[in-house]
């Protein structure tokens, strides 16, 4: 058996495990498909899959998921509705830290940012999320549920809508009618009709990640997440950003992509288990 740490990131669409450690040569990674139909005992299982086959020992495990996280339980995932209630999975005695997934990529990124830096994170999966520092510190709110952008209301021609349902993945999706693959095939060829749903997409994230500079006034903004990949998204949101912030605060701001994108929230999840284990208390504030 071979010790390593072992980071899970649960998305809308897609399972990733990561393992590292000493005793691996590299990272090991899986990745499966997910969707609204799946139900813990899926995870479970596919989990200790990934371990067995790998003939891992677990020294931490750490859980990320899309949705709302209260006492190591989730309480509500939108795009994975079938995780209610659950509390994670105990493997061979390895207790495991269940977190939020935006949490666990703001953990990985604050691990490279000052003591106190004020910053947010946002991922762009099938839906969108956030999570902030402030001076340090994790912006919780009163239940510890703040970062919920995706449901901010945004108002359209067509009435108000959430910024999930303008600039998800899943939106994306929804609107052109065709799969990620031939929405990639279709921006390549230059499609007008999809380059303008992608457009209007980054458009929506843009201004949302403007609001988010004007009210928190972060010194660091970084951005991650499968749909930053459809060409021309991410360059319509940071112009639109750019065009809506105030520019005194967009200039004392640095808004970068995040490096290692797929990786990020597996590892924040990784690290923030391994710290728990430890007994650092720096952890309570994320979970």
């Amino acid at each position: 058996m071979r010790h390593a740490a072992v980071g899970v990131d649960i998305g809308g669409t897609k399972l990733l495990m990561l393992a590292e450690g000493q005793e691996l040569e590299a990272p090991l990674t899986r990745r499966l498909a997910t969707g609204p139909s799946v139900v813990p005992a899926d995870i479970e299982a596919a989990v200790r899959a990934f371990i067995a086959d790998n003939a891992l020992k677990p020294t931490a495990l750490g859980i990320a998921v899309p949705g709302l996280v209260e006492n190591g339980q989730v309480k509500i995932s939108d795009v994975l509705p079938q995780l209610t209630g659950w509390e994670g999975l105990h493997h061979d005695g390895t207790p495991p830290l269940l977190v939020n997934d935006i949490r666990g990529a703001l953990a990985q990124e604050s691990a490279s940012l000052s003591k106190a830096s004020s910053a947010a994170v946002i991922v762009c999966g099938t839906a969108v999320g956030s999570a902030y520092l402030c001076e340090g510190r994790v912006v919780r709110g009163s239940r510890g549920w703040a970062g919920e952008i995706g449901s901010m209301p945004m108002p359209t021609p067509q009435g108000v809508k959430r910024l999930d349902d303008l600039a998800g993945g899943g939106a994306i999706v929804r609107a052109v009618g065709e799969h990620p693959e031939q929405i990639h095939a279709a921006l390549a060829t230059g499609d007008p009709r999809t380059r303008r749903i992608v457009n209007a997409a980054g458009e929506a994230l843009g201004l949302a990640i403007a609001s988010l500079i004007n009210i928190l006034n972060p010194d660091v903004l970084r951005v991650a997440g499968g749909t930053l990949g459809y060409a021309g998204y991410w360059d319509t949101a940071v112009a639109t950003a750019r065009t809506h912030a105030l520019p005194e605060l967009w200039d004392v701001c640095t808004v970068d992509r995040i490096q290692a994108t797929e990786l990020v929230v597996a590892r924040g999840a990784m690290r923030l288990a391994a710290a728990a284990i430890d007994g650092q208390v720096w952890v309570q504030q994320y979970v």
